[in-house]
């Protein structure tokens, strides 16, 4: 019979204990509150009542043996005011189920504040139902392995898939004298550029003479001034190829002028014949990228007779 008494004990244990989803963290005495002292609610036997603060869900409901005298519900928390000796509180929630007859560390003083911490049951997480994913083989691209189309590429092989631009301005020198230009293009592997270049001086002249100084009409020699004047003016075109990362060549041809005044002491500006050219132009020389800066480096001859370093620096994009 007593073990068929503890059967139905341990049962009754056993389902009180399922039903019971939350559990007290914590429980002491607040000594530095004074709010139960300084505003103090008073039993039937006018005795200055202990205050237990709940922190927890406000859905509780609380009862101790000698009853609660007074709840106030405060921001965050619940002011339970329950009278002097109080032992056990029985905790209850509608969702939660029942905690009875909780022993409390120690029997609550009047005039004494105390926490009372909660916790909730700890959440269930549900498990999603996902679609199931269908495994198809990886179909690289034709004739290429995998780890080739996934290798990094490099600027240079870029520019071999989407076309870049670039205007550089140049500066030619030849024997003191500047000349100012401006070359442009555009490029994917292979491109082409145009290069406009001119000292921007035109000169006009009455006459020729040669190195010597001698006239072509067959008049004597005059006396010439120190001072040499130059005009130069070339046009060239070309292509301009891709070699290796973002360096490239670039080679082109095209029509161009250099002419050679001298001035005699009279004031009349003649052509030299034998330093004046024009006529065929070639332009050679290397480009390069860097970030989106682009110099350059090439020579320019007319002919073969008139040789010019010409240097570049301008953007691409």
């Amino acid at each position: 019979m007593a073990r068929i008494v503890l059967i139905i004990l341990l049962c009754f244990l056993g389902h009180s204990m399922a039903a019971q989803e939350f559990e007290v963290r914590s429980f002491r005495c607040l000594t530095n509150d004074i709010t139960a002292w300084v505003d103090p609610v008073r039993d039937l036997n006018d005795e200055a009542c202990a205050l237990i603060k709940v922190v927890g869900d406000p859905d509780f409901v609380f009862s101790t043996p000698l009853g609660i005298v007074a709840r106030k519900n405060e921001v965050g928390e619940i002011w339970l005011y329950v009278p002097h000796g109080t032992m056990k509180l029985t905790i209850k929630h509608p969702r939660w189920g029942v905690l009875r007859d909780y022993r409390l560390p120690s029997v609550l003083e009047s005039r004494l504040t105390y926490e009372l911490v909660i916790a909730p049951p700890p959440e269930k997480v549900e498990e999603k139902l996902y679609p199931e994913v269908l495994k198809r083989p990886f179909r690289g691209l034709k004739n290429t392995p995998l780890d080739y189309s996934l290798r990094a590429v490099s600027g240079g092989e870029l520019r071999g898939i989407k076309p870049a631009y670039f205007v550089l301005a140049t500066l030619g020198i030849h024997e003191g004298e500047i000349a100012n230009g401006l070359r442009f293009g555009g490029m994917k592997k292979h491109g082409v550029w145009l290069h406009v270049q001119s000292n921007f001086r035109f000169l006009s002249t009455s006459g020729k003479c040669n190195k010597a100084g001698e006239l072509a009409s067959g008049e004597p020699t005059p006396y010439y001034k120190s001072s040499v004047s130059r005009a130069l003016n070339t046009v060239t075109a070309g292509g301009i190829h891709r070699v290796i990362g973002l360096l490239h060549v670039y080679e082109g041809v095209g029509y161009g002028e250099q002419r050679v005044v001298w001035e005699t002491l009279e004031g009349v500006k003649l052509q030299n014949t034998d330093y004046s050219v024009k006529g065929v132009t070639g332009e050679v020389g290397i480009l390069m990228e860097v970030r989106r800066v682009t110099v350059s480096l090439g020579i320019l001859t007319i002919r073969g007779e008139y040789w010019e370093p010409v240097l570049g620096l301008g953007i691409n994009f």
